[in-house]
């Protein structure tokens, strides 16, 4: 038995689909309303159990959990509840898939004994600390990266929550680079800037959290810079007043993300965008390489991602323990099941720089 909380969220409906196309379960769907759940996606999932569970009462959960196999959580704002749900998953011995974060499972982690807890199954945190991780197997050795994440489309409360808690936590080390080492206060935010792949006049956001540092790490990097990509003049205003307002009236500030997303992405086209360049080593040769991988819809990419994530615990692919998704060994089984599951997405991998994509868009190259 397969429980997803939050399944008949956006996110936990794609998942559900996934699991379903995968022939994985049966699906025990949770939420606060399961008949709303039902009337709705009823037909699409004709297999699944509907069962009430209140995120909030740990009673309740703790009831929805015990007989599950696995728990999927899609429930957000996940800062609230991802830990709460892990820790009686643990309690009752189950294992765990998250869609979103505990923000302070670096810091404090969960003894997971026999279990295994997988964390950030989405597209950011998650794919975005994954993909670079996984190009880099293109090289004997990397020793640099730059990285550009661009997502426009609507953004719900509880993802606009979640957002303002990972950007403004402590973990997130300002304008920081990997220079062998997190080094904070080194780069800068930059306006008007025009990127291949990315629509528009961006500005670029420096980004350094858990997940860059673990790929840092991983990759064993002399060099690395993250960069988060925000088109819309509403949007950085907010996130420009965010760190101040969020802290002395959540729920307004909240309100206001939400409200400049939603002015700034009228009558465009929804997308996500990776795009990482690696520097490196390949058979003593040194070369430059950039991925870019674009899908137009991040929710329904979300959902499959943890699907996705759910079938490798289940077939024993990642060992006990607390897991990153960006820290999981089954790097082409993600990528393999993505490429079969989402045919809106591309992704290609071309022997030139960022800049010489840049010129080359121009025409100059």
């Amino acid at each position: 038995m397969i429980g997803i909380i939050g399944g008949y969220g956006e996110v936990g409906h794609h998942a559900c689909l996934t699991l379903q196309q995968y022939g994985l379960g049966p699906l025990k769907i949770g939420g606060r309303n399961p008949e709303k759940g039902k009337a709705k996606q009823a037909d699409l999932l004709p297999g699944a159990i509907w069962e009430k569970v209140d995120v909030e009462d740990d009673e309740s959960l703790s009831v929805f959990i015990s007989g599950c196999d696995l728990i999927l959580n899609c429930a957000a704002p996940s800062h609230r509840y991802s830990r709460r749900i892990a820790e009686i998953c643990l309690q009752h011995h189950v294992n765990m898939v998250d869609a979103g974060i505990d923000n302070d499972y670096e810091s404090n982690p969960l003894d997971t004994g026999k279990n295994v807890l997988v964390y950030a199954a989405g597209a950011t945190p998650g794919f975005s600390g994954l993909f670079p991780v996984w190009f880099a197997q293109q090289f004997h050795k990397v020793h640099s990266l730059l990285s550009y994440y661009g997502t426009s489309g609507q953004i719900t409360p509880a993802g606009a929550e979640d957002y303002l808690e990972g950007s403004l936590h402590s973990n997130n080390v300002p304008r920081a680079a990997w220079r062998n080492g997190v080094v904070p206060n080194v780069l800068s935010r930059k306006s008007g800037v025009k990127l291949p792949f990315l629509p528009g006049e961006i500005t670029l956001f420096p980004l350094f959290d858990d997940e860059t540092q673990l790929v840092a790490k991983r990759l064993a990097l002399e060099n690395g810079e993250w960069y988060a990509a925000v088109e819309g003049e509403k949007s950085i205003a907010a996130l420009d007043s965010a760190s101040f307002e969020y802290k002395t009236n959540p729920k307004a500030m909240i309100e206001k993300l939400c409200f400049a997303v939603e002015m700034d992405t009228l009558g465009r086209s929804p997308y996500f965008i990776l795009m990482v360049q690696l520097e490196g080593e390949s058979d003593g040769v040194e070369k430059i390489q950039t991925a870019v991988y674009e899908v137009n819809k991040i929710i329904p990419f979300c959902g499959k991602m943890a699907a996705i994530i759910v079938k490798a615990v289940l077939e024993g692919r990642i060992p006990p323990g607390l897991h990153h998704t960006a820290s999981i060994e089954e790097l082409d089984f993600v990528m393999e099941h993505l490429e079969k599951t989402d045919a809106t997405h591309t992704i290609q991998i071309m022997d030139h720089s960022i800049e010489e994509l840049s010129f080359e868009e121009e025409g100059s190259l």
